[in-house]
């Protein structure tokens, strides 16, 4: 009875020690390291919802590069509009070495008109692929054009969470995401 107490303490102190040194790494003040640009994951919706996102996209320096696109593995229209973005893009910037985008497919998690049971099985599997995409890609921003979601119902261009809408202050749309000057904010 006495053995397994000291054990129990031991195993108790370690895991204090544990969690006091992930504590201290995780939250320990680090200067930011400039960076020369910062990677962008897209997630990409289907219809028009991807060519609104694309144009609030178009005047983003060349700074955010890396750029992942997340799209339905359904979605060839998404796909095209997404290439020929990115092409227009490196037309137009012709001292670019390169366009550094990548295109990641996904299941779609809920087709049109499909049950709101098998949903749930579907959007599980959709989530299981994303997470380790996500992992892979660590992108530094992630952009999405949410449309007209009912915690904004009132204010369609509020952020749902948020206190402020996009573009406030300096009319830049993606304001909330840091878009607007990816080096000043140590990013």
């Amino acid at each position: 009875m006495g053995g397994a107490l000291i054990l129990a303490a031991a195993a108790g102190a370690l895991a204090l020690l544990l969690l006091a040194v992930r504590l201290w790494v995780v939250l320990s003040p680090r200067a930011p390291v400039p960076r020369r640009s910062l990677s962008l994951l897209v997630v990409a919706g289907s219809g028009g919802h991807t060519t609104e996102i694309l144009r609030l996209l178009e005047n983003l320096s060349n700074a955010y590069s890396p750029r992942h696109y997340i799209v339905a593995d359904t979605d060839e229209m998404s796909t095209h509009k997404i290439n020929s973005f990115e092409q227009i893009r490196a037309d137009r910037n012709p001292s670019a070495t390169f366009p550094e985008y990548y295109v990641h497919r996904i299941p779609r998690s809920r087709e049109v008109q499909q049950s709101w049971l098998s949903s749930v099985l579907t959007t599980l599997y959709s989530m299981w692929l994303s997470f380790p995409l996500t992992y892979r890609v660590k992108p530094d921003l992630v952009t999405q054009m949410i449309k007209n979601p009912p915690a904004n119902e009132g204010d369609p261009g509020s952020i749902p969470g948020s206190i402020r809408s996009p573009g406030e202050g300096n009319g830049c749309p993606l304001q909330y995401s840091c878009l607007e000057n990816p080096m000043g904010r140590g990013a």
